[in-house]
This record gives structure tokens, C-alpha cells and sequence, in this order.
């Protein structure tokens, strides 16, 4: 198989969960559709990045950064849904928090209009369309003939070694902040897609399989929920009125993110562990 006909093949099914999604989030309000819809965005992205060196490099990135807007603009509304669903987790904290979870509702309202709007002007089915064609035009014309498991292999390699260096960065240090943990959630998220993409094609021995992959992207992803409904809270604090609920509610984020940020630090050093461990020829990219 070429590369161009793995290519087609891979961004077929995203781009049409894309198409569905946003058909679904005109038509309804389901925190699921713009999730999905989010995702789906996501791994075209990686999609893009694995691929990037047999395209114009330009190009891709600015691609790569107009898959990103139209992923932040379904996040807009996305935050929302997390911060209530962080605020109505425990049932007395629901109770104390009824009318500024009311208010939070009105606010995903208003953010979903905005999220419909900016998806629905980008005429995003045509757009991917072209996308892709413009693309696999540029892998069809590429005169470098490359096994597509050479080049699985290299890409994969290439997202393992980010994540290693990320997550020593945090590692060898006692006290991470959360933007180093950050960095290992993206770098992590990235890798994850990739192993998704080629796992049939390159050597199983990866330090950090996709079952890893998941755990670690799930804690990471409960802390960015929780950084990102604090700073929801701060940044919003006067439209939602309830100072005295939003100051609980920030509070009671700032504990959940000490521990997400502690649980997070002692998975990445087990996973330092694991890596250390690893027999000498073990796959290490």
C-alpha cells in the first residue's frame, strides 16, 4: 500500500464522523456530539503532523491550526458541559451550588449559538473535502517512495521521542506545573493517535502501548478539566454573578487540581520506572 492510499484510507472515517458531528450539533444540544466532533478534529490534526514531511510544510501547518480553531470553537461550549458536570459530581455540592449551576447553563446556551455559527461559516464538509484532495495530490506527485512501514515506524518513533522528553522534563523535577504536564498530555495525545493509525505495521514493543497511553491521557484529561472550568470561573465571574458560590467553586477546583496534579506526577514517575526497567532491546525509537 502507498502512502497516499494509507492516507486516504485513515482520514476517510474522520472526516466523516466530522460531517456527522457537526450535522448533529446543528440539529441538537448533546454534549457528546461536540466532544466527538472535537476529537475527530484532533486526530486529523495528528493525521496531518505524521504526514507532514511529504507535503508543503507550510500548508499542513496552517491546515493543522484551521483544524485547531474549529476544534476550539466546539471546546467553547464543551467547557461549559465540564464545568457543570465538575459542580454537580457530588450530590450536597449540587445543592449548594443549584443556582450558579442555573447560570452556567445559560452561559453554554450563549457559547453554543457562538460554536454553531463559527462551524456552520466554515462550511467545514466542503472544506475537509478539498483538504484532503489537495493533499493526497501532493502524496501521489511525491517522488520519494517510502514503505509505509519504514515511514509508520519513523513517525511513531518521532511522537515517542516529544513524549519522552516531556515526560522527563517533569520528572526531574520536584515540584511539575501543570503546563509541563500539559505538554506531556499533547505530546501523549499525539503518540496515542499515531499507535491507533499504524499499530498493524510497526514492532509491539513499544514502552508505551495504547492501553498506557489511555490511562495516562485520562488523568491528564481530568486535570485540564479542572484547570480549565477554574479559569471558566475567574474569567466569567462577573457575568455569572453568585460571587460567593464562584469563590466556593474555585476553591474546591484548587484542591481537585492539587490532587489530579499529584496522581498525574506519580504516574509519570512510574512510567519513568517502567522505562527504566526496559530490556536493552526493547524498542525505544
Amino acid at each position: 500500500m502507498s502512502l497516499a492510499d494509507a492516507f486516504s484510507i485513515l482520514a476517510a472515517p474522520m472526516v466523516a464522523q466530522v460531517a456527522r458531528q457537526v450535522c448533529e450539533c446543528r440539529l441538537s444540544a448533546d454534549p457528546e456530539s461536540l466532544h466527538k466532533l472535537r476529537v475527530a478534529l484532533r486526530r486529523l490534526r495528528s493525521l496531518w503532523w505524521a504526514y507532514e514531511k511529504h507535503l508543503n510544510v507550510p500548508q499542513a501547518r496552517l491546515q493543522r491550526r484551521e483544524f485547531k480553531s474549529l476544534a476550539d470553537a466546539a471546546g467553547q461550549t464543551r467547557d461549559w458541559d465540564i464545568l457543570k458536570h465538575l459542580l454537580t459530581a457530588d450530590k450536597a455540592m449540587k445543592r449548594s451550588f443549584k443556582t450558579l449551576i442555573e447560570r452556567v447553563d445559560v452561559q453554554r446556551s450563549d457559547a453554543l449559538l457562538c460554536s454553531r455559527r463559527t462551524i456552520e461559516g466554515a462550511d467545514v464538509g466542503q472544506m475537509l473535502e478539498q483538504r484532503v484532495a489537495d493533499a493526497l495530490r501532493q502524496l501521489n506527485a511525491d517522488s520519494v517512495h517510502e514503505s509505509l512501514e519504514l515511514f509508520a515506524s519513523e513517525r511513531v518513533a518521532s511522537a515517542e521521542k516529544a513524549l519522552k522528553k516531556r515526560v522527563n522534563r517533569v520528572v526531574t523535577h520536584l515540584d511539575p506545573e501543570y503546563a509541563e504536564l500539559h505538554e506531556v498530555r499533547i505530546a501523549g495525545k499525539k503518540l496515542r493517535y499515531l499507535l491507533e493509525f499504524f499499530s498493524p505495521l510497526i514492532d509491539s514493543r513499544q514502552e508505551m502501548g495504547v492501553d498506557d497511553l489511555a490511562q495516562l491521557q485520562d488523568e491528564l484529561g481530568k486535570l485540564n478539566d479542572i484547570v480549565s472550568s477554574d479559569a471558566l470561573l475567574r474569567e466569567h465571574a462577573e457575568q455569572l454573578g453568585e460571587h460567593a458560590a464562584v469563590e466556593n467553586a474555585i476553591s474546591y477546583l484548587t484542591v481537585q487540581k492539587e490532587h489530579h496534579m499529584q496522581r498525574a506526577y506519580e504516574m509519570l514517575r512510574a512510567v519513568g520506572a517502567m522505562r527504566a526497567e526496559k530490556r536493552p532491546d526493547a524498542y525505544t525509537g
